[in-house]
């Protein structure tokens, strides 16, 4: 008995971990204080006494869901640094592989020209990073590029404006690893090979001003992200899936735009003509297309044979 008990508790943790929402909360066992030690989260490690950071903080100062939210801010003992590295850091209960997950938040950040912010998902064994998106103090946003198996931050072509809510998602597939700026397309780079995340950080370069972070939403699976993309109802289908020569885009509202994006999460140059896209060139495998009708974003899988 003690044996299928065991076993019904892993597949509940399993289905738990499907997708985990943290709001910081007093609901959800968190205190208005320092966030190190608290959930699974600690801060950056210092070296020294303390062993970690200790002003970034669960506040009630500012949020974008319920009452708390968490805070990253200066730390007056150091000087601003060369990379963002100050911050909280989350334990993940369950690993990410990077070609299966997806990780979303929304941020508000302060002013401009204070500290660079950012996002990463890190090997923390390792200490590889995997994923990375930096929220330049010039208000640029910038995502990490894993193409050729070469590290470089990419400028996107959209940025932030301080003191409004954004919400970031990032969605790894086998395709590749796509960055969403309020579920609109900013960037998709290749995958950082077979790699599984541990720890996800939300941190600054300790210049000036504040963030603040709410509403982390993460899943160790990327269908139920790429599935659902769109702003608002809606439908699109695609036909036929598997193709061999040509693909029908079926949707709710008129067709505005279609990217494709084939092995590695490169871009491949195709039009709809009147709802329909010629494949007939496409080499065999797995394809992503993304389709904007209106204010929604979709994005479908298909199988070119």
């Amino acid at each position: 008995m003690k044996k299928y008990y065991s076993i019904a508790c892993a597949l509940f943790s399993a289905l738990f971990f499907a997708q985990q929402n943290i709001s910081f909360e007093l609901s959800e066992g968190f205190m208005a204080v320092n966030i190190d030690g608290q959930n699974g989260w600690t801060t950056t490690p210092t070296g020294g006494v303390p062993a970690n950071v200790t002003h970034q903080v669960i506040c009630t100062d500012n949020a974008s869901d319920g009452s708390n939210s968490l805070k990253i801010v200066k730390e007056n003992m150091y000087g601003t640094q060369s990379e963002p590295i100050i911050g909280a850091f989350y334990n993940l209960p369950t690993m990410l592989s990077v070609s299966d997950f997806s990780v979303s938040f929304d941020i508000n950040m302060s002013q401009l020209n204070g500290s660079v912010f950012g996002f990463q998902g890190v090997d923390n064994v390792n200490e590889v990073t995997l994923v990375r998106m930096d929220f330049d103090k010039t208000g640029e946003i910038k995502v990490l590029n894993t193409a050729g198996g070469v590290s470089d931050l990419i400028l996107t072509s959209v940025g932030w404006q301080p003191n409004v809510w954004s919400r970031f998602k990032i969605v790894g597939t086998a395709l590749g690893v796509r960055y969403y700026l309020n579920d609109t397309l900013m960037y998709t780079s290749a995958v950082a090979g077979a790699l599984n995340m541990d720890q996800l950080r939300f941190v600054h370069d300790n210049a000036s001003g504040v963030a603040y972070i709410d509403n982390v939403k993460i899943s160790n699976t990327a269908l139920m992200a790429v599935k659902n993309t769109a702003l608002n109802t809606g439908t699109v289908s695609l036909s036929p899936n598997p193709a061999t020569d040509y693909i029908r885009i079926s949707a709710s509202d008129k067709i505005k735009e279609v990217e494709i994006y084939g092995t590695a999460g490169k871009k491949i140059t195709a039009e709809a003509l009147n709802g329909v896209v010629d494949v007939r060139n496409f080499p065999a495998g797995l394809y992503l297309m993304t389709i904007k009708t209106g204010d929604k974003t979709y994005t479908e899988k298909f199988i070119k044979k």
